[in-house]
């Protein structure tokens, strides 16, 4: 095994060394050769339940592979959305510098990504790796950092909070782990405060109408959405005729926290978008028959805002009979 090893590491850096002119062992040519040996070592080693980690850094700028379980390189480079500073790096043309060296806009982090086949050689990936950091970023690979790391397989990774160095990158570095990121994607830049139920719509409307749809196709069942912002709900379930969905705002006898909030004003608007006193539950509830989702997610969303006064400050949360997000 290690000699089957060190043949193809040899082989791989003869590969891509030899085709230059003769040139002194300097920095960079460390640095490149440690990458390939870096990656090489991470499409070889397998680890039960990990993925390895290849990154080459220069301060803020990155580029950073994981192996995936099918052992195709996932690659990807520090962008503006993380780190704002960049725009400064990235211009225009640098950007259209790494479009024309294959790599593309991914919106979940604001990253540039590639991914390389399982079958790709490991002089090939880390050739990419050094283009990205030398002719988009601008850095210079006798500058910069090589590490090789292994983290625990998970489809969303966590990753280098705002603020950080490197924010964006995956790692589970513990001296990151407060400020670190455990989601797939970054939440939506929320507009504070928002004006009016339309605002809200604007941010979450179409999230809304998917879950109210999945109410209707599944009618019959106990299945539920609620939204809450933190300070007064409005949870809808599906009923036993899909052209029906019934709906509840939280009341006062419900959570007593809600008695300074839920003035006279504010029940009046909810009594003039059709929600009935409590009675039937705890809450004011309505039923929709025959409304299309996108309508039902507008007033309810309207109901959140003009009601329970939610500007969107905070996060909406989801929550269903299965999760919270």
């Amino acid at each position: 095994m290690f000699e089957y090893l060190a043949r193809f590491l040899i082989a791989a850096l003869l590969a891509w060394i030899l085709p230059e002119t003769a040139q002194t062992q300097d920095q960079r040519d460390d640095n490149r050769i440690l990458l390939v040996a870096a990656v090489a070592n991470a499409m070889i080693l397998d680890r039960p339940y990990q993925d390895a980690l290849v990154s080459a850094s220069d301060g803020t700028k990155y580029v950073q592979c994981r192996r995936m379980p099918n052992r195709a390189m996932h690659c990807e480079s520090a962008g503006t959305l993380m780190q704002p500073s960049l725009a400064r790096v990235l211009t225009q043309e640098r950007i259209a510098r790494l479009i024309a060296l294959g790599w593309h806009l991914d919106p979940s982090f604001g990253n540039y990504v590639r991914t390389f086949p399982p079958d790709t050689s490991s002089v090939e990936v880390a050739r990419s790796m050094v283009e990205v950091l030398e002719e988009a970023y601008g850095a210079e690979l006798a500058d910069a950092s090589i590490e090789s790391d292994w983290i625990r397989s998970d489809p969303c990774p966590p990753r280098a909070g705002p603020g950080q160095t490197r924010a964006g990158m995956i790692t589970d570095s513990p001296k990151l782990a407060k400020t670190a990121i455990h989601a797939c994607s970054l939440p939506p830049k929320l507009p504070v405060p928002a004006r009016s139920g339309d605002d809200l719509f604007a941010i979450y409307g179409l999230r809304v109408i998917g879950e109210l749809q999945r109410l209707q196709v599944n009618y019959g069942r106990s299945i539920y959405i609620m939204l809450d912002p933190g300070l007064g709900y409005v949870q809808c379930a599906a009923q036993s005729d899909p052209s029906k969905i019934y709906c509840e705002a939280q009341s006062a006898d419900s959570w007593e926290g809600l008695r300074n909030v839920l003035t006279a004003e504010r029940v009046t608007r909810l009594h003039a978008a059709g929600f009935s006193e409590p009675g039937r539950s705890p809450n004011y509830w309505k039923v929709y028959e025959d409304q299309l989702p996108d309508v039902i997610a507008h007033e309810v969303l309207g109901v959140l805002h003009d009601v329970y006064g939610y500007d969107g400050s905070t996060r909406l949360r989801f929550k269903t009979e299965k999760s919270e997000d």
